[in-house]
């Protein structure tokens, strides 16, 4: 008979793939069907030992998607929302990553690299800038 994971083993486990936001962490703890005070123990003592830190988390997330999957200032925002950091002023050069985000990838027509700048999140200010600069 196996025997169960403590919290902190499941959450030590978790955050071994990548950094995690504190409602990430919550909600992977309340998934897992632990108690409540478990819960909050096992979240303070990540705290306390600064695996689970929402202020370096947001500059990790959002240099890493810089990286390997460009996005918009409001695509980037949402993706912070839904892991429980709310932001209200990132500061990103749109533009770069615009131009990093096409860089990757071929168009057959202006409309549609400017469809894949808008589902990327990217601001229509940038998209019309990065499209001008492709027509010289």
């Amino acid at each position: 008979m196996k025997s169960k994971k403590s919290p902190l083993e499941s959450a030590f486990h978790f955050l071994s793939f990548r950094s995690r936001s504190e409602k990430e962490m919550l909600d992977f703890l309340i998934k897992k069907d632990f108690e409540t005070d478990e819960i909050a123990q096992t979240v303070l003592k990540l705290k306390e030992l600064d695996f689970i830190n929402d202020a370096k988390f947001d500059k990790e997330f959002i240099e890493s998607r810089s990286k390997n999957k460009p996005k918009g200032k409001k695509a980037l925002m949402i993706e912070l929302a839904r892991k429980g950091i709310k932001i209200e002023n990132i500061e990103i050069d749109e533009k770069e990553l615009a131009t990093k985000a096409i860089s990757r990838k071929s168009f057959k027509s202006k409309e549609q690299m400017q469809r894949f700048l808008y589902s990327r999140g990217f601001s229509w200010d940038t998209i019309i800038g990065i499209i001008g600069s492709h027509e010289r």
